[in-house]
């Protein structure tokens, strides 16, 4: 019980440091407690006034099953919502453009595991636009390219590109409609 005790407050005196060196490098934008980020710090951009709420998990990758690569940018004045899950590992790695609206429980992976081969892992860029708005628990799978201005309905699960001005929604993700 009490090894227990000290192995949380380890992790929270980690947390507070982390979070004290994230406000330094990003002194611009806002940080929620339980940001929990792998690899190295040096693999991930923000822009000014991004905020990042409670119990995202970001991976920037940096290790071996990654081939030492991995990258996430975060375009100025987006919103990533508490429990996003970004797999930003391995070369490509992920980048978000500008005002992104991302609701909670979205998932982000810019690899996945080999089918064929359940060692190896497949790395493609994730790449979405500007003004782009990604409602809750939206599945995002590598590869996969989001215009400018596009949204995608809560629970989408998107495997393939969106255009810009485009809605939409379901599993996997459709066509919906045109937006101005």
């Amino acid at each position: 019980m009490i090894l227990d005790l000290l192995y949380f407050l380890k992790d929270q005196w980690n947390s507070y440091r982390f979070l004290k060196k994230l406000k330094k490098r990003y002194p611009e934008s806002f940080f929620e407690k339980s940001i929990d980020i792998k690899g190295p710090i040096e693999n991930l951009y923000l822009g000014s006034q991004t905020r990042i709420q409670m119990n995202c998990h970001f991976h920037l990758g940096g290790m071996e099953w990654c081939k030492n690569k991995g990258m996430l940018k975060i375009g100025k004045d987006s919103v990533i919502s508490p429990g996003t899950l970004i797999y930003a590992a391995g070369p490509g790695g992920v980048e978000i453009g500008e005002n992104f609206d991302c609701g909670p429980g979205v998932k982000i992976f810019a690899s996945s595991s080999d089918m064929n081969n359940r060692v190896q892992h497949i790395f493609k860029k994730v790449t979405i636009g500007n003004n782009v708005i990604l409602y809750a628990n939206v599945v995002i799978s590598p590869g996969v390219t989001i215009g400018d201005n596009a949204v995608v309905l809560a629970g989408g699960i998107v495997n393939r590109d969106i255009p810009k001005n485009a809605v939409f929604g379901g599993v996997p993700a459709k066509y919906i409609k045109t937006i101005n």
